[in-house]
């Protein structure tokens, strides 16, 4: 038989063999709704009048409806108070409203703000990215610096400079590259050699050593032990520029060294 709840109007197949009595009470799955449901005649089984409530208290189970998945549960007893449809809050019509009204409020503060400040800081950011006003770094080279020959026992002869150089610059600064020239009489350049700060060598590794490997150590940009990374304001660090396959010693006259480049950290 098909059941339809009187306050939903959601309809529910029922087997009338599974009711007892002329009438019992159901509940509908979908709304809570509880209501009577009275039996086909035929199914009517004679019972005493006082045994009429026990018979209408039917066993718990689920049946299936005829039109979607929604369930009915056949073991509510009858209450002792009629059971009234639920009415929706007041509280909850007011909260539809107010939650899509505080979204939208927040939304438009957000989007004033962020544009408020965009707006106001854009100056400051193209000032702060102004190449004209960024620090450079300043490195100095000392006056101390001296020259010498030395006899290398692969090379040759060579030309060793070796100072100090000191950073200047009010922040640290790293991988200080120099640049060494040699100048014949009339002021031509006859050579020149770069070289990292930071890389010294002694006397007799300049001896000793390949010219290779005295390059290598020349061309380490971080410096031995790190020396030449995250140099402090004011702090000395030294050098040492050495020159090979030299020209004619009678046309050299000179020599000059410079800071190329330093990065300000």
């Amino acid at each position: 038989m098909i059941v339809t709840c009187e306050s939903c109007k959601t309809k529910f197949r029922l087997d009338p063999a599974r009711l007892k009595g002329p009438k019992s009470k159901v509940r509908c799955s979908k709304c809570g709704n509880v209501f009577s449901v009275g039996n086909p005649p035929e199914f009517i089984e004679e019972k005493p009048k006082e045994d009429l409530f026990v018979q209408m208290e039917l066993p718990s189970e689920e049946i299936q409806t005829e039109e979607d998945d929604l369930l009915i549960s056949r073991s509510m007893p009858a209450p002792s108070v009629p059971l009234q449809p639920r009415k929706s809050s007041p509280w909850k019509t007011v909260l539809i409203w107010l939650v899509p009204l505080i979204v939208l409020g927040i939304v438009v503060v957000w989007f004033f703000t962020i544009k408020g400040g965009s707006t106001t800081s854009a100056p400051d950011q193209n000032a702060a990215s102004s190449p004209g006003e960024m620090e450079q770094p300043t490195v100095s080279i000392l006056d101390s610096t001296k020259a010498y020959f030395l006899e290398n026992v692969h090379a040759g002869q060579l030309f060793v400079v070796e100072g100090e150089a000191v950073n200047e610059s009010s922040k640290p600064v790293s991988f200080i590259l120099l640049e060494g020239k040699l100048y014949t009489s009339n002021n031509q350049v006859a050579q020149n050699q770069k070289s990292f700060c930071g890389n010294a060598m002694t006397r007799d590794e300049l001896r000793q050593m390949p010219i290779a490997e005295i390059q290598n150590r020349m061309m380490n940009r971080e410096g031995k032990n790190l020396s030449n990374v995250h140099v402090a304001s004011g702090v000395k660090i030294p050098f040492m520029l050495v020159f090979h396959n030299l020209p004619d010693l009678n046309v050299l006259n000179d020599y000059s060294v410079e800071v190329i480049s330093a990065k300000m950290d």
